[in-house]
C-alpha cells in the first residue's frame, strides 16, 4: 500500500544500468541476474508489469517492459527446441535486429508531444517517445507482443489468445496535437 490508498502491483528490483549509457547486453544480464522481470520467455526475453492504482481502481502510472535476449542456444545446445517448436522460427531469423520495447504512462512528466502520458519507446533511445492514445493493459501489452514479436506461436494459438478477457477500464490520455503526429492506437 502507497501513500493516498494506492497500490503498486509488479514490485521488482530497479536495474542499476536501465537508463545508463552501457551495452545493451549489460542492461539484460542486470536484469536477469536480479530477476527485475515477471516472465522470462523460452527464448530468454524478459517481461515485467509494473503499475499503480489508486484506491478507485484508477492506473495512475504504469511501466510495462520487454527485454529480448541478444544470446539464444545454438542448435547443437537445444536440438528439441528448434525441431518441435516453430517459436523459434520466428526469433533465429539472422536479419532480426532484437531490441527493448517499452510503454509508460507517466502523467507527471506529460509535456504535450515532447513526452505524452502515455508512450512507447523502442530501444534505449532517450527521445523516443511515440505517443500512445492511453494507458495499455496486460492483456493488450502481452498480446502485441505475441502478434507481432512470436508470430507463429501467436497464429497457432489463436483461440487461446483471442478469447474475450475483462480488461481495465483506461481513458484515453492522448492530446488533440499527439493525434496530429504519427501515434499508437491501443484499445
Amino acid at each position: 500500500m502507497l501513500a493516498g490508498g494506492s497500490v503498486s502491483i509488479g514490485d521488482l528490483p530497479m536495474s542499476t544500468y536501465a537508463l545508463k549509457d552501457v551495452y545493451y547486453q549489460m542492461i539484460y544480464e542486470d536484469l536477469d541476474r536480479s530477476l527485475a522481470f515477471h516472465s522470462k520467455l523460452v527464448d530468454g526475453g524478459l517481461i515485467a508489469f509494473q503499475y499503480v492504482i489508486d484506491k478507485n481502481g484508477s492506473v495512475l502510472k504504469h511501466r510495462l517492459t520487454y527485454f529480448p535476449s541478444m544470446v539464444l542456444p545454438t542448435v547443437e545446445e537445444a536440438p528439441l527446441l528448434y525441431e518441435n517448436d516453430e517459436l523459434f522460427a520466428d526469433v533465429m531469423v539472422q536479419r532480426l535486429v532484437r531490441f527493448p520495447i517499452r510503454f509508460d504512462f507517466a502523467p507527471e512528466q506529460y509535456v504535450d508531444v515532447d513526452h505524452p502520458q502515455c508512450h512507447l519507446t523502442l530501444g534505449q533511445f532517450d527521445g523516443c517517445r511515440i505517443p500512445v492514445t492511453g494507458p495499455v493493459s496486460p492483456y493488450v501489452f502481452a498480446m502485441f507482443l505475441l502478434r507481432n514479436f512470436y508470430r507463429r506461436s501467436y497464429v497457432r494459438n489463436k483461440n487461446l489468445f483471442d478469447k474475450k478477457i475483462k480488461g481495465l477500464k483506461l481513458d484515453p490520455t492522448i492530446s488533440d496535437l499527439e493525434r496530429k503526429i504519427a501515434h499508437l492506437v491501443v484499445s
